[in-house]
């Protein structure tokens, strides 16, 4: 018994410290090629160190539950072996102990891993992804706050471009700012994208500028009263389109204009108008889109810790009958899934990982290698078939938690099949070649 706890403290210190070291690798690289996604939100905050921790914390627990589990695998693998290549392994072998006991403690490892991961994917994703908008709303406060004080002056217009990742063109005119600018009159505001061709303005009796709060946070709301709004949209179709199908709409000074004059013309434009009594404008969740980040992390959905998550997917499914044919909330029941099952995975892989070490030391690990390629490729790959039948209503997403600790209990069995009936020195290739598929044509002939 003393024996077989030397052996289970001589696999945990191993396979923990790989674990880290790999984890720590493969995350970093992951984080390295994130980050340039996030380059123009770096460059124009206020305070680039700041909001690049901000950024790590946010990336972070996203990028470790994938990358733990593959470490996990990798590390198992690795230590068996070395421990093969040292014979460690063979003595172990010869001295009683099975394959299944040799993986007594990776399998309590990965279970500990598990937790680890299960906690940090549902509890610590959702907390950063909190963070991070909390984050965003106090920088972007003191953004607005340093607008209002250096920009904001009457008689006189203001013309700026709001640093968001659309480029919003603003223009703006206030006859005449109270001394504290909390009130203003006869006011104009134009603003258009870089998407559009033409101004949406604003015209306004009177305006305020309030400190209220929004959903916890302080905000500046900008309200507008007794005002009009006037937008126009390019039309997707020329002049002649129109002509043909009213033609009693339009009067031409020369009636012999072909198809190719007509095109000379200007494209029409639809206008818009709209009167208002009140209009009330968050200046904090306009000045917000300069951080904005990964659609799909970057909303109060993915705020939400378990229990709330599933009491809002219950509260839509209630509201929406026909769910089951809804894309969005498909996404989000997969989204939740997924969140459980890839931690879930984690308890098989190291059971694989040392199946797979097991091998002859006096041979190449080509085929260790080729494994684990095979076994990567198999998780993710079951992922991503269930998430697309899904979206795509052929299967239900609740296979989505089940799907890939089924493949992996799968791959273990055959695993187990080849190390239970052949001797270490039967390499992961031979086992498929001569074995699994019962391939012949490709067995050495003397």
């Amino acid at each position: 018994m003393a024996i077989l706890q030397k052996l289970d403290r001589l696999m945990a210190s191993e396979i923990i410290s790989l674990t880290f070291v790999i984890t720590a690798s493969l995350s970093s690289v992951m984080m390295m090629a994130k980050l340039p996604r996030y380059a123009d939100l770096l460059f124009s905050a206020p305070d680039s160190s700041i909001t690049f921790l901000m950024l790590l914390l946010f990336i972070f627990p996203s990028i470790i539950k994938f990358t733990v589990p593959i470490s996990l695998l990798l590390a198992s693998s690795i230590v068996t072996i070395r421990m093969a290549a040292d014979r460690e392994l063979e003595a172990w072998m010869a001295s009683g102990v099975s394959i299944l006991r040799f993986a007594f403690m990776p399998t309590c490892i990965g279970i500990f891993v598990m937790l680890i991961s299960l906690f940090s994917a549902l509890f610590f994703e959702p907390y950063s992804n909190r963070q991070f908008d909390k984050f965003k709303w106090l920088q972007s406060r003191s953004i607005v706050e340093a607008f209002i004080k250096n920009t904001v002056r009457e008689k006189s217009f203001i013309y700026d471009t709001i640093p968001a990742s659309d480029q919003v063109s603003l223009s703006m005119y206030m006859q005449t700012v109270s001394s504290d600018r909390s009130e203003f009159e006869n006011v104009f505001l134009a603003l258009k994208p870089t998407s559009e061709n033409y101004f949406s303005t604003i015209v306004s009796n009177t305006g305020s500028l309030k400190k209220l709060s929004n959903e916890g946070f302080p905000d500046y709301i900008y309200s507008l009263y007794k005002g009009t709004v006037y937008s126009g949209k390019v039309s997707e179709n020329k002049l002649p389109y129109y002509i043909d199908q009213n033609p009693k709409n339009f009067i031409l000074t020369k009636k012999d204009l072909s198809t190719k004059d007509l095109l000379l013309y200007p494209t029409p434009v639809d206008w818009s108008l709209t009167q208002f009594t009140e209009m009330n404008i968050s200046l904090i969740n306009t000045f917000k889109s300069n951080f904005k980040v990964d659609s799909l992390q970057d909303g109060k959905d993915y705020q939400l810790y378990p229990k709330d998550y599933f009491a809002m997917l219950q509260k839509e499914k209630e509201n929406n009958p026909e769910w089951q044919n809804d894309v969005k909330i498909i996404e989000k029941l997969i989204f939740i899934f997924k969140q459980i099952s890839v931690p879930i995975s984690t308890i098989f892989l190291p059971i694989i990982g040392v199946c797979l070490g097991i091998q002859d030391p006096r041979k190449k690990q080509f085929g260790v290698y080729l494994g684990i390629g095979i076994i990567i490729f198999a998780l993710y790959t079951s992922i991503s078939l269930v998430q697309q039948l899904s979206l795509n209503f052929v299967i239900s997403p609740y296979v989505m938690i089940v799907a890939t600790p089924l493949t992996l209990i799968l791959i273990i069995a055959l695993l187990l099949r080849w190390r239970l009936r052949h001797p270490p020195s039967t390499g992961f290739i031979a086992f498929v070649r001569d074995d699994l598929f019962k391939i012949k044509i490709f067995s050495k002939k003397g």
